[in-house]
């Protein structure tokens, strides 16, 4: 088992069976309250599962930073991830996705980088957004799969990083992890990174596609190879048990 699942899932078991622990929480970038909402986009068990093995967990990012070849990224909106596992009635683990949902955040630079940036009129924002890969890690899901939607009116709708064919897989590395408490609910605070993940190239941009995803390809720096990219998370983490999510049995 590896140190970043072993860490996490410690964390995630502790969740569920420490209700009562608490500690004062520190100050993250957004401010985080847990709330029922937080089990919303737990997916359904697949068939076969084994109910009382499968947890959903909660991931919610509250700072950090992103760096996609040339662009360096401060998170300063909440990006939340969902998702599960358990065991299978057959044998062997299942992992299932639930959703990854991020605010969204402006591109340092905008569309032509900050030599030639003009307020408003070069301003790119991005959107992330999952793509439905996750894999069945030892204790925990591994491998998440993500696509960022470039936002500008030059890049139509459909401009991606990363999509669901070809995602930014991501699976970062436990670097702390710690049982805290925000308005009386247990939650593990826990920081993590990745430096492995490649980025591909940008698709689907603007009305000349060829054009445009090359533009937006060489300002962004991309493709990326793995090595060049990096990603800090700080995070909140929650667990529950799908005994106490009856609702999502399949």
């Amino acid at each position: 088992m590896s140190v970043r699942a072993r860490r996490l899932a410690t964390g995630v078991a502790a969740v569920l069976l420490l209700g009562g622990l608490s500690a004062p929480a520190q100050a993250a970038a957004y401010d985080y309250h847990p709330s029922d909402a937080d089990w919303s986009d737990c997916p359904r068990l697949p068939a076969g599962a084994t109910a009382d093995t499968w947890s959903c967990i909660f991931i919610v990012t509250v700072g950090g930073t992103i760096s996609l070849g040339k662009i360096q990224q401060d998170i300063s909106q909440p990006l939340r991830i969902t998702v599960a596992q358990g065991k299978l009635a057959g044998g062997g683990t299942a992992a299932a996705f639930g959703s990854v949902v991020g605010g969204r955040m402006k591109v340092p630079g905008g569309l032509l980088g900050k030599p030639l940036e003009v307020p408003k009129l070069t301003d790119v924002y991005v959107e992330t957004q999952g793509t439905g890969r996750v894999d069945a890690g030892p204790v925990f899901p591994t491998n998440v799969g993500i696509k960022i939607r470039m936002i500008h009116p030059l890049l139509g709708k459909k401009c991606y990083i990363g999509g669901d064919a070809d995602p930014i897989v991501l699976n970062p590395e436990v670097t702390s992890l710690d049982l805290t408490s925000i308005d009386g609910v247990p939650v593990f605070k826990a920081t993590a990174r990745d430096t492995t993940f490649a980025v591909p190239k940008a698709s689907g941009c603007g009305l000349n596609w060829g054009l445009v995803n090359t533009a937006v390809n060489l300002r962004a720096g991309l493709p990326s190879p793995s090595g060049k990219n990096s990603a800090d998370f700080q995070w909140f983490v929650r667990g529950k048990s799908y005994t106490e999510l009856p609702g999502l049995a399949s």
